[in-house]
C-alpha cells in the first residue's frame, strides 16, 4: 500500500519507501489521511488489497490473502500507530538516562593486551513496563477502527486504570473533548456509577420530574464542548442557550425520551442543534410552549425512522440539522412542491430514508 500512498499523498511524495512508512505511522493526522484515501478511493488499491483469489477487498469482514479480515488488518495498523505514538510521548525520559560508566584508559589497554579480565556484566533489575507499554496493554483490545487514529493523541494522557474502568465503553467515545472530560479529576466516578457522559438522558432530569436540570445540562454541554455549535463561543451566549433548552416543555421531553433517551449525548446534542438551527424564538415556540404534544410526537416518529448517528458532533449535526431543515422551509410546513424547489433539502430528506410527509413541529 505504501507505494500507492507515496504516489497519491503530497506529503509522502519523493520520500524513500521506509521514510514514507515511518512518516505515515508516526503521525496520526497523516495516517488518518492515508486511511481516508483508502476508504474513499478503494480502486487505487485494487491490485494490492486483495483476497486469496486476487480479487479486490473493500468490505471489512472479507478475508485478505494473508488470512486476516480487512477489519483485523485495520486494527493492526491502528494499534501499531498508537504504540509508536505512546512511546514517543510517554517514554522520552529513557532517552536521557545516564550511559554506563566508561572504563579507564589503563583498563581498556589491559583488556586489549589480555592482561585484565573484563568486568562482570551488570545485574540489571527487571524493569517494569514502561508507561507506554502499560497504557498500550490496557487499551490494545479497544483499538479497532479508522476513526480512532485521530484520537490517539487524546488517549495518550489517560491512565491505564481509567482505560480499564471504561473498558469497551471507550468505543462509545468519538470526541476528543469527551475523552479530556473523562480524564479530568472527579469526572470518572469511583463508586461504580456510570460517568455522566455515558449515562442515559434521565440523568439530565430533575429527580421525580420530567424537567431538565439546567446545571446538569450545563455540565454535559461543557464536557461535550457544544460551544462548537455557536459562531461566537461566548460563555454568556451558551449559558443563555442552556437556560432556554432547559425550559423544554415536559410533553416534548416525554416524546423524545423513547427515541433519544438511551444516550445523554444524543439527547443533549439534538436539543442544542435544534436551538441553533431554528433560532431562539422558533425554539421557544415549538419546544417550550404548551399544546405541542402532537407535533413533538411527529418529530419523535421521524427520529425513530432514521438510523441513529454515531456519538460524534459532526455526524449528529449533519443528521439532526437535516431532519429539522426538512421540517421547516421559511418557517412553514414543507410540502412536496416546496421541497422540489429546494434540491439540497430534498437530498437531505432522501438521505434520512423513507418517511412520511415532512412535518413542521409547530403542527
Amino acid at each position: 500500500m505504501i507505494e500507492v500512498l507515496r504516489r497519491e499523498i503530497l506529503a509522502l511524495k519523493g520520500l524513500p519507501r521506509n521514510a514514507a512508512y515511518d512518516k505515515a505511522m508516526n503521525d496520526p493526522k497523516m495516517l488518518d489521511e492515508c486511511l481516508r484515501l483508502f476508504r474513499t478511493r478503494p480502486e487505487l488499491f485494487a491490485h494490492v488489497v486483495i483476497d486469496a483469489g486476487k480479487q479486490p477487498v473493500t468490505v471489512d469482514h472479507d478475508v485478505l490473502a494473508c488470512g486476516r479480515t480487512l477489519a483485523e488488518a485495520v486494527a493492526l495498523v491502528v494499534r501499531a500507530a498508537a504504540r509508536r505514538y505512546f512511546r514517543s510521548k510517554l517514554d522520552f525520559r529513557s532517552k536521557f538516562q545516564a550511559p554506563p560508566p566508561k572504563l579507564s584508559l589503563m583498563k581498556r589497554m589491559g583488556l586489549a593486551l589480555g592482561l585484565a579480565h573484563p568486568p562482570p556484566a551488570p545485574r540489571h533489575a527487571i524493569k517494569p513496563h514502561s508507561r507506554s507499554d502499560a497504557l498500550y496493554h490496557a487499551i490494545r483490545e479497544h483499538l479497532r477502527f479508522d476513526w480512532q487514529v485521530m484520537l490517539i493523541p487524546h488517549y495518550t494522557p489517560m491512565s491505564p486504570s481509567l482505560v480499564s474502568d471504561l473498558g469497551s465503553r471507550l468505543l462509545d467515545i468519538r470526541e476528543a473533548a469527551e475523552l479530556q472530560a473523562l480524564n479530568a479529576p472527579g469526572n470518572m466516578p469511583r463508586d461504580g456509577r456510570v460517568p455522566l457522559l455515558l449515562d442515559d438522558a434521565k440523568r439530565l432530569l430533575v429527580a421525580g420530574k420530567d424537567t431538565i436540570d439546567a446545571e446538569i445540562l450545563w455540565r454535559v454541554v461543557q464536557q461535550m464542548d457544544l460551544a462548537r455549535l455557536f459562531p461566537k463561543s461566548e460563555v454568556s451566549q451558551i449559558r443563555r442557550a442552556v437556560a432556554q433548552v432547559s425550559a423544554t416543555h415536559v410533553d416534548v421531553i416525554r416524546s423524545l425520551l423513547p427515541v433519544l433517551g438511551g444516550d445523554i449525548r444524543r439527547f443533549t446534542a439534538f436539543l442544542m442543534i435544534a436551538f441553533t438551527s431554528l433560532g431562539e424564538q422558533r425554539f421557544k415556540q415549538d419546544f417550550c410552549q404548551t399544546g405541542q404534544v402532537h407535533a413533538a410526537r411527529k418529530l419523535a416518529e421521524r427520529l425513530s425512522q432514521i438510523e441513529a448517528p454515531p456519538p460524534c458532533l459532526d455526524d449528529m449535526k449533519r443528521v439532526y440539522a437535516a431532519l429539522l431543515s426538512t421540517a421547516y422551509v421559511g418557517g412553514v410546513e414543507a410540502g412536496p412542491s416546496r421541497l422540489e424547489s429546494q434540491p439540497r433539502l430534498k437530498k437531505a430528506l432522501d438521505a434520512l430514508g423513507p418517511t412520511s410527509k415532512p412535518v413542521s413541529i409547530s403542527g
